[in-house]
């Protein structure tokens, strides 16, 4: 008769960063605990504490694990220092706890990650439901050398790295943790949290860009969740009352059936009313599944924008991150889809990718906002990922990149350090063969520029006029409050443009990005970016009329230096309506115009023919419709 093993104490600790208020349920070790609960030989002999997913002081967290027999971190760019310190201080006070790392941010090459971090004892690569099992199974032994997808140092502290076991096929092997009941006691012991979700209908990307790592972890093949386990899912987020859901799904929209999925789940928010929000990462190539399944999101008010990832559209630049066989065209379609159709969506870009210029990055955004990107664009500094293609030595060097770690968050983040001491950080790409150091910094404080200009909605709807009626073209309206000399009078325009270079430079070397500002009437210290600071100042200081004829001094001289002109009056009539729609007039009293600006401008960001219309006498704005702008204004 076989003796019977001793019973094993399991911790979790996964940081899930906090969101408009809401937490993140510790989706990663569910998964673990679910498959453990399902397919172990005697699943009553685990013991599983409540996951630690809070920045809680460390001696608290130690506290609550010291007791564990096996603590199992899940780590990424956002928890990785405070977790090695959570690991560090439970060894120094258990030795005797095994402690175990996975998640993308382990890197498969560990041998430097284990030998600087000697109370790591085994890290686990890829999926990790099957090694982890078999862990545990063995348990108290200590022999892992049949355990796939593991690497630890032995005790001459030579590496022993396991090549990975294959992929599972069977996805619904893998029990869903919502539905199996793992989050439930979470969810009792803190009903002061209002819970987000993370989704994932499939795994897997066909693509393989190097920036990303995806394809390290999980490969290339998609494999596909059943559907009668994401409808259950659906449910379950209702009924536990699940506001917001991050779909993790690499391209969703893929598949055809996505479309039902997506109708599934409009089908119980309507019925139920969660969940509430829902955003998702777009399929790359498949343009009407994409537009549909987002459509019907959007016609039920869960969208909370659509996802244009381009990140590049210089032919040498998509060449060198491996994304030449992403259809532009697709971009395209889908912006102007989602522009007539009035859905919310942002465009991405990467700042310091591999073949890119100052100029070229002129030419990206030049044509993300001809071709209709006037909602949202978000530029983010390219990341080197630890399992990425980018970050491999031979990569780094075969395209000059340079890099700097700077903050991962804001100094009012919990992630900053601000509460526990422990600052998270990103390696960024500051220079590379075609971008040099100091090329970087323009581009970087070129697209606050373009932040605080054009999507802040600040000079929008006189620069998109001035495009419009004019042979000029964006990228001649950027580089002119960029790069060109400022008349001698625009203090405010070159205090904002040293500004913006002189923090870039600062980011470069090692700083955050985040600028303090604090708000008059409570006294409190908001950290925003820079283009929200220079707007700030400019309202602090109620500058915004000054700033205005600098930017109309600014115009003018370049449509001189063009030979260009607008009708009588035009620029000033945009200007002053750009003010008085930001300061956020309701009605506009008095104003009048000679031309039908507002109409224009709506005009232009639905995609439609211009119609300028001149009255040859004052043309009175009817306050509904200016209303009707300034909704439309805020709801962007």
């Amino acid at each position: 008769m076989n003796e019977a093993k001793p019973a094993v104490r399991v911790g979790w600790v996964e940081i899930t960063e906090p969101t408009g208020g809401l937490s993140y349920l510790p989706y990663a070790t569910g998964l673990l605990q679910s498959y453990v609960m399902a397919h172990a030989k005697q699943a009553s002999r685990y013991q599983f504490s409540l996951p630690e997913f809070i920045r809680s002081p460390i001696p608290e967290i130690v506290q609550r694990l010291a007791l564990a027999d096996i603590v199992g971190f899940s780590v990424y760019i956002w928890n990785i220092n405070y977790s090695l310190a959570i690991a560090q201080a439970l060894k120094k006070r258990s030795p005797q706890t095994l402690i175990i790392f996975g998640g993308p941010q382990v890197p498969d090459q560990p041998e430097a990650f284990l030998s600087h971090l000697p109370f790591i004892d085994l890290v686990c690569h890829g999926e990790g439901e099957a090694s982890f099992l078999h862990l545990l199974e063995t348990y108290p032994e200590r022999d892992w050398r049949e355990l796939a997808g593991i690497s630890y140092l032995a005790p001459d502290k030579s590496l022993i790295s396991q090549p990975r076991a294959e992929r599972i096929s069977k996805l619904d092997s893998i029990p869903s943790p919502y539905l199996s009941g793992v989050f439930e006691p979470l969810m009792i012991a803190h009903p002061e949290i209002a819970w987000a979700a993370i989704w994932e209908t499939n795994r897997g990307c066909p693509f393989s860009c190097t920036f990303c790592d995806w394809g390290s972890n999980i490969a290339s093949k998609v494999k596909r969740f059943g559907e009668p386990r994401l409808k259950a899912e659906m449910r379950w987020f209702a009924e536990a009352k699940i506001t917001f859901l991050f779909c993790i799904d690499a391209n969703y929209g893929i598949f055809p059936r996505d479309l039902e999925i997506t109708q599934q789940l409009v089908e119980i928010h309507r019925s139920q009313g969660y969940p509430k929000r829902i955003i998702t990462q777009m399929t790359k190539n498949q343009s009407e599944r994409a537009f549909e399944a987002h459509k019907l999101l959007s016609d039920a008010g869960m969208l909370v924008a659509a996802t244009l990832s381009l990140q590049s559209i210089t032919p040498a630049v998509l060449t060198a991150i491996k994304r030449d066989n992403i259809s532009l065209s697709v971009y395209q379609e889908l912006l102007q889809r989602f522009v007539a159709a009035g859905i919310p969506a942002y465009t991405d870009i990467l700042i310091g990718l591999p073949g890119e210029t100052y100029h070229s990055f002129l030419d990206v955004m030049d044509t993300v906002m001809t071709q209709g990107q006037h909602h949202e664009l978000r530029c983010w500094n390219v990341q080197l990922l630890p399992n990425s293609e980018m970050s491999a030595p031979a990569y780094r060097q075969q395209y000059g990149i340079q890099s700097a770690i700077v903050p991962c968050h804001s100094p009012g983040d919990p992630a900053s350090g601000r509460l526990t001491g422990i600052q998270e950080e990103n390696e960024i790409i500051i220079a590379t063969q075609t971008l040099p150091h100091t090329d970087w910094i323009k581009t970087q404080a070129l697209a606050w520029m373009v932040q605080l200009l054009y999507y802040s909605r600040l000079m929008q709807l006189p620069l998109l006029l001035v495009q419009a009626l004019s042979p000029l073209r964006h990228r001649d309206l950027l580089t002119a409050f960029m790069d060109s000399p400022l008349p001698a009078e625009s203090h405010f325009l070159r205090f904002i443009r040293e500004f913006m270079l002189n923090t870039a430079k600062e980011v470069g070397q090692g700083s955050s990005e985040y600028c303090p500002v604090q708000d008059p009437l409570s006294g409190e210290t908001k950290w925003v970016l820079p283009a929200d600071y220079a707007l700030a100042q400019l309202l602090l200081y109620q500058q915004l009329g000054s700033f205005f004829k600098e930017c109309q001094q600014v115009i003018e001289s370049l449509l001189a230096a063009h030979d260009c002109q607008l009708p009588p009056q035009l620029l000033t009539e945009a200007l002053t309506v750009s003010q008085v729609m930001f300061e956020g007039q309701q009605n506009p009293g008095n104003l009048s115009l000679s031309y039908n600006l507002l109409e224009c401008y709506h005009q232009i960001r639905q995609g439609q023919t211009l119609q300028l219309k001149f009255k040859g006498s004052l043309y009175p704005v009817e306050t509904s419709t200016f209303q009707e702008s300034s909704k439309r204004e805020s709801n962007a």
